[in-house]
């Protein structure tokens, strides 16, 4: 370190100059140390704005999601419209999270911005005649089918195949021939983790809540 460097003062820092600096590292690779050193400050000045690795990792998938979950838009239209569109793009915003997506929470995102998709739903929904506990309840269901289907289009883009179905295939190879023969069909289709998938889920969702509804 330069002498100039020494009697001048540290390098000032907050959480985003943190958020910023790991968000274009590998987070397979990532460490404290090494986030220190691109910001130019000491391993220990880091630990007043995050705690450890994890912490920090989930911080910038939270912090990456929010802003992507900020472009999220209503639709005009039944509420049947609004959580398909809502739906969709959320879910789309959580696989634009990529290499970071393992260290995405429920409840997504973070900050006031992020929760204004989750706003516009429950107005939707509670407008349409469902209680705010039915309304609640539904985008708890949704967050979770949500995640779970941004998950599985990551998983199978970072191993050119989803591991349920190279484990499916591995157990469908050790059966006997002529055995499982619904199970093969299915899986000669890809049905259950293809892209019509999640259309498939919302049509049942949707469903199910209109039914709710009508009683």
């Amino acid at each position: 370190m330069s002498e100039s460097r020494r009697r001048g003062r540290p390098p000032r820092i907050d959480r985003d100059r943190i958020v910023a600096a790991a968000r274009d590292m590998d987070p397979a690779t990532l460490t404290m140390q090494a986030v220190a050193e691109r910001l130019g400050v000491d391993r220990k000045a880091l630990n007043y704005h995050v705690t450890d690795r994890d912490g920090l990792l989930q911080l910038v998938a939270h912090e990456t999601l929010s802003s992507l979950l900020e472009t999220v838009t209503p639709v005009d239209g039944t509420w049947q419209d609004m959580v398909r569109a809502i739906a969709h793009q959320t879910r789309a915003s959580m696989i634009a999270v990529g290499a970071h997506f393992d260290y995405v929470r429920l409840p997504i995102g973070s900050g006031p911005a992020a929760l204004a998709p989750n706003e516009h739903l429950l107005r939707s929904l509670v407008e349409a005649g469902f209680t705010d506990a039915q309304a609640g309840r539904a985008l708890g269901l949704l967050a979770e089918l949500m995640y779970a289907s941004a998950r599985n289009t990551v998983l199978a883009g970072r191993y050119g195949e989803h591991p349920q179905i190279t484990e499916l295939n591995r157990m469908l190879a050790e059966a006997p021939p002529g055995t499982l023969p619904s199970i093969r069909r299915l899986s000669a289709a890809r049905i259950g983790l293809d892209p019509e998938q999640f259309d498939f889920d919302l049509d049942v969702v949707i469903a199910g809540l209109a039914q709710l509804l009508d009683r």
